[in-house]
């Protein structure tokens, strides 16, 4: 953001720390709005696919490896998402990745950090929330979750979650051939 707007470091985190993310977030501003505040930032327009890429660029690369384990998990249960994000962040998603239900906080009009979102999740797909596995790499969304009635799972590392869901009998130890590569982000 610094050099794409040629900014301060601090003009940069004095912006991400304004309330318009988190409002972008619960579906409450838009891109355009956003666009419009880092054009007063930047002193000049910013584009509203400018915008969408530098809010898309702080995000980590896909975790392969997760993608893969997600493909075979789905092989013999739902896999769904619930993302603190608007639906746009689903560009970065890898070819042919799909979660299915996917829950975005900016349709939901509410975040993970609140139980009313986990509510919704749950009456939306008319489960009881105990039937529900949620896997976060936040420890404050996995206590909503766990508080919620959810079973959940803090995301660590890919091996930690393998064991975990081999643990609860949802797939074999190595469910996955062995592929090189870094384990990432979470998907």
């Amino acid at each position: 953001m610094v050099r794409a707007l040629d900014i301060t470091p601090e003009t940069a985190r004095a912006f991400m720390a304004s309330d318009i993310h988190a409002r972008l977030d619960i579906g409450q501003a838009s891109e355009a709005e956003v666009a419009a505040a880092l054009s007063e930032v930047a002193g000049r327009t910013v584009t509203a696919a400018e915008t969408r890429a530098l809010l898309l660029s702080v995000f980590e690369p896909p975790n392969m490896p997760l993608w893969d384990l997600v493909a075979v998990l789905r092989e013999e249960i739902p896999v769904g998402g619930f993302s603190d994000n608007p639906a746009f962040v689903l560009e970065l998603f890898p070819q042919g990745a799909v979660l299915s239900p996917m829950f975005w906080s900016a349709e939901l009009g509410l975040s993970k950090s609140g139980p009313e979102a986990f509510a919704s999740v749950a009456g939306r797909l008319g489960l009881d929330p105990a039937a529900i596995l949620f896997i976060d790499d936040s420890a404050a969304n996995v206590a909503q979750a766990k508080t919620a009635g959810w079973d959940a799972i803090p995301f660590l590392s890919n091996d930690q979650v393998i064991e975990e869901l081999s643990a609860r009998g949802l797939i074999a130890l190595n469910p996955l051939p062995a592929k090189s590569g870094r384990e990432g982000s979470k998907a």
